[in-house]
């Protein structure tokens, strides 16, 4: 009996505090981000920042938020270069915005961004992705608000849009991106159905089918194009042998370089195998930017694609 006593005391008294426990969390106040006069709260990857309304010094450290920060007409005080070592040009900005992007200090690679030199610029905002930046976001809000992205995409110029005060800017701009696609599904007509489009990347040791998941996947998708059933794979990309140039084929060939100058393209394309492609038999083989169809992942990168396709799909 005496047990027993003990036991419902015990069990009495850790209900109790159980209940204290409870009351005194629900107690506490919601604590939410103080917002300033000139401030806005941005959701994004890691959750919500408050940043300024119109932030002045914006350093970016992806490829897709310098292109699409340029595109809504902001021009970053610093920004990072992707790309790889092998790359023609690598370390620095790419071509195809080599007209936007003098006087952007070089901050480093994407991967592995110089915190130094970011924090010399004294920004006011930052941009970047969660896939590079997460492992650094607390250091990088130490410097400035930092805004993370997802992945490398089209979508992303929302967030980053929101970040910089551009929101009807992005909304212009994706309207217009809509209607190309649209102008060149028409001019394509019926031969949109029955053209699969091919893409290689030439690397120094091997080459790679770009699929569906992949940035120009997502380019072709977008503008109704069907794929080769060796690349219409729910994955980025795949590696193949020399001995796999059937895999390559399709009505056309897109491929892009790391760099000319040490690439599998001469290699492959004098390959007995390669003759006998459809795409190479019928002339349809166009070398386009690896900037622009690999790195690029905004908005003036699409728009550079979409040249692309109508200057080889719809004028022959």
């Amino acid at each position: 009996m005496q047990s027993f006593r003990h036991a419902l005391k015990f069990f009495c008294l850790a209900l109790l505090s159980l209940v204290f426990v409870a009351a005194c969390h629900n107690s506490e106040p919601t604590v939410s981000p103080q917002i300033p006069d000139n401030g806005k709260l941005v959701k994004h990857a890691l959750g919500e920042t408050v940043v300024p309304l119109n932030p002045q010094r914006v350093v970016v450290l992806t490829q897709d938020a310098l292109d699409n920060s340029l595109a809504l007409g902001i021009k970053p005080v610093g920004s990072s270069f992707a790309g790889f070592a092998q790359r023609a040009g690598y370390g620095n900005f790419p071509a195809y915005l080599e007209d936007k992007t003098e006087g952007i200090t070089n901050v480093g690679h994407t991967a592995s961004p110089n915190l130094e030199k970011i924090l010399a610029l004294k920004p006011d905002l930052i941009l970047g992705s969660k896939q590079a930046h997460q492992s650094i976001y607390r250091q990088l809000s130490g410097i400035a608000p930092t805004v993370l992205a997802t992945r490398p995409s089209e979508q992303n110029i929302q967030i980053y849009a929101e970040a910089l005060g551009k929101t009807k800017e992005a909304k212009k701009l994706q309207q217009e991106l809509d209607r190309r696609f649209q102008e060149f599904q028409q001019q394509m007509g019926e031969k949109l159905a029955t053209t699969e489009v091919s893409v290689l990347r030439f690397r120094p040791d091997r080459v790679r089918l770009y699929m569906n998941k992949s940035f120009a996947g997502y380019i072709l998708h977008r503008a109704g194009l069907p794929r080769p059933p060796a690349q219409d794979k729910d994955q980025t990309y795949e590696a193949v042998s020399i001995e796999a140039v059937s895999a390559m084929d399709g009505d056309v060939i897109f491929y892009f370089q790391d760099n000319p100058e040490n690439s599998m393209v001469t290699k492959i394309m004098e390959h007995p195998l390669w003759s006998q492609l459809e795409a190479v038999k019928n002339q349809r083989v166009y070398e386009v930017s690896f900037d622009t169809w690999l790195l690029g992942n905004g908005i003036l990168a699409i728009n550079k694609a979409i040249d692309d396709l109508f200057q080889y799909l719809t004028q022959t």
